[in-house]
């Protein structure tokens, strides 16, 4: 629906009424993503902290020597 407006004072009213619009959506949309990327930058850490992470080798397998005997039938081969 338009409105008509007849003086000046009017006009002058309802441009600032648009550009007071204008600015609040702008702002909106400008400060959603700053807050998303503050939100993920804030608190990261600047160094990856090495002091925390303990690395050890696992204890090596025995030195059995395991044999298969392939010659042996198994059950189902018999016959």
């Amino acid at each position: 629906m338009k409105t008509i407006i007849s003086n000046k004072t009017g006009k002058a009213l309802e441009v600032a009424k648009h550009i007071l619009y204008s600015l609040k959506v702008v702002t909106i949309g400008l400060f959603i993503p700053f807050v998303f990327v503050f939100g993920i930058t804030y608190n990261t850490p600047k160094e990856a902290s090495i002091d925390g992470i303990n690395i050890h080798t696992s204890k090596r397998a025995s030195n059995e020597i395991i044999t298969v005997d392939f010659n042996k039938p198994l059950s189902d081969q018999n016959g």
